[in-house]
């Protein structure tokens, strides 16, 4: 039978009151615990990372976790980044909106121009972040760029993430 339950000093994180899952050992477990005094109500993270995906294309990020974390993303463009640092950052979503341009009263070219990031849970191991971004302009070039964290919390959010 596993300890549950410790009040004092753990090796791993100091003075406390500790509860382990069901099955996991409280003094040696690395999973997320079911109660830690010291995270209040925050989630444990797991991982976390950030990368470029140019139009268009997508990025998979494998956690190997074995079921559906929680997770929080965020995205921006080349034209809200500074000094290599991000000015604005936006949650996954995706707009859309169409367009029409005119050459002397005329209709010259219409379309539908599609901008944003999607996150999904491919499967229990793995997440795969999307850049929406298409049109019928021919910029389906834009490239945008991600940070992901990954936590140890199983999926509360119904893939909806943080």
């Amino acid at each position: 039978m596993a300890n549950r339950v410790l009040i004092g000093d753990r090796s791993t994180g100091g003075y406390g009151l500790y509860v382990s899952k069901d099955g996991d050992d409280v003094l040696t477990t690395t999973n997320s615990l079911a109660f830690d005094s010291r995270m209040g109500a925050s989630v444990v993270v797991h991982s976390y990372g950030q990368g470029s995906i140019s139009g268009n294309s997508n990025v998979t990020v494998t956690h190997n976790l074995g079921y559906n974390p929680v997770f929080a993303v965020r995205w921006t463009d080349s034209g809200d980044i500074s000094g290599g640092v991000a000015t604005k950052a936006y949650s996954p979503n995706i707009s859309s909106s169409t367009f029409v341009t005119y050459e002397e009263e005329e209709v010259d070219e219409e379309g539908e121009v599609d901008w944003g990031c999607s996150v999904v849970h491919v499967n229990t191991n793995t997440i795969r972040i999307t850049n929406e971004s298409n049109n019928d302009m021919g910029l389906t070039n834009r490239t945008i760029y991600y940070a992901i964290v990954i936590f140890h919390e199983a999926d509360f959010t119904g893939g909806q993430g943080l």
